[in-house]
């Protein structure tokens, strides 16, 4: 995160480091500053991870304009307007639901998630576990968006981004199935879910071989 400069803050000044860096989808000009843009995004996951994991509060808007590749090969956090918080409840049940990812164990997630929300009535695991699970293909059928265009000087240069639209969707989707089955999640769980469907996109633009299960 950029060094704050107090000498230089007042009540309605925040004076900041400057963060001279590239953006997390800009996959050419990061693999001319590092050879292993793979590393680089893992890192930014883990530190991120560890953040939601041992820190009061968690950078809650990670899009691509507020993650920056720095020149010397750091990745730079900026734009903490949207924080979040997960208390120990939810914390727990994150933990449970990232087991049960790693598995594919649907039942699992659901129980997870029941575990963290308030329900109504009783849940039907298996039919929330089924749900779940067209949620997590419809996902991982979505890939980047790659454009290739020629230069003036007969050059040719390409680039990966992904519709923002699309994260905003499948969030929509897991909430959608989570109320259809009679189940209401905390809002910070709406916050890890949306953040880690952005690190989903870079990992797919970034290190599109990795395996996440298998590598965690």
């Amino acid at each position: 995160a950029p060094q704050v400069y107090k000498e230089f803050t007042t009540k309605k000044i925040l004076t900041m480091e400057r963060l001279r860096g590239v953006s997390m989808l800009d996959s050419e000009a990061i693999t001319k500053m590092n050879n292993d843009p793979e590393a680089t995004i893992i890192t930014a996951l883990n530190v991120w991870t560890t953040s939601v994991v041992t820190m009061p509060w968690f950078h809650a808007d990670v899009h691509a304009g507020n993650l920056l590749v720095l020149e010397d090969g750091r990745v730079g956090f900026i734009d903490f307007g949207i924080v979040g918080r997960v208390g120990e409840k939810v914390f727990k049940a994150v933990n449970e639901l990232s087991t049960a990812l790693a598995l594919g164990d649907y039942e699992g997630m659901a129980q997870a998630m029941c575990n963290m929300g308030a329900a109504d009535e009783e849940v039907d695991i298996q039919k929330f576990a089924k749900d779940i699970e067209k949620v997590m293909t419809n996902l991982s059928q979505v890939q980047p968006d790659i454009a290739v265009a020629g230069m003036a000087d007969g050059s040719v240069a390409g680039s990966i981004a992904f519709d923002e639209n699309e994260v905003t969707t499948v969030l929509l989707d897991i909430v959608d199935v989570t109320e259809n089955n009679g189940l209401k999640l905390p809002r910070e769980f709406g916050l890890l879910v949306k953040q880690s469907l952005y690190f989903d996109r870079y990992l797919k633009i970034l290190a599109p071989n990795l395996d996440v299960a298998a590598d965690a």
